[in-house]
């Protein structure tokens, strides 16, 4: 599978990130994250950059963290305890975490408040990583 993730979506505009995570934070990922499923497009993604800071349709942004920060926010925000099974790989920037997780909608990206986190609680926003930056599906929910 090869997905050019520096070309999105016309919704989108990647206006900064940077160098891709190294292999060393993607296998610590890996390891803490051992029985939770961590989507091939994700970690292409940090294959190609991290920390990604992408305009959603002239409106507002979403950030798509690294390995690390996805290793740093979902330990310091204790994601998996309140959603097992899920994967917060990015946020809003507005206090709403993107996360991959089984919910209403099958397996895909959700997004919920910070404060609130539960599944239940969640809104769907694409089945993936790909179809949300690559083909759009999705990006109206952030605005």
């Amino acid at each position: 599978m090869h997905i050019d993730f520096f070309n999105l979506s016309e919704k989108y505009r990647l206006d900064v990130f940077e160098l891709a995570s190294n292999e060393a934070d993607i296998k610590a990922m890996q390891k803490y994250f051992k029985g939770t499923e961590i989507p091939d497009d994700y970690i292409l993604f940090l294959s190609q950059m991290s920390e990604a800071e992408i305009l959603v349709m002239n409106e507002s942004y979403i950030r798509i963290w690294g390995a690390s920060g996805c290793l740093e926010m979902n330990s310091s925000h204790k994601i998996q305890y309140y959603i097992p099974k899920s994967l917060a790989i990015g946020d809003d920037e507005g206090g709403e975490v993107i996360f991959y997780a089984e919910g209403k909608n099958g397996f895909g990206l959700y997004k919920v408040g910070f404060g609130d986190l539960d599944i239940n609680d969640a809104e769907f926003i694409s089945p993936s990583l790909s179809a949300l930056l690559i083909d759009g599906v999705g990006a109206e929910v952030f605005l």
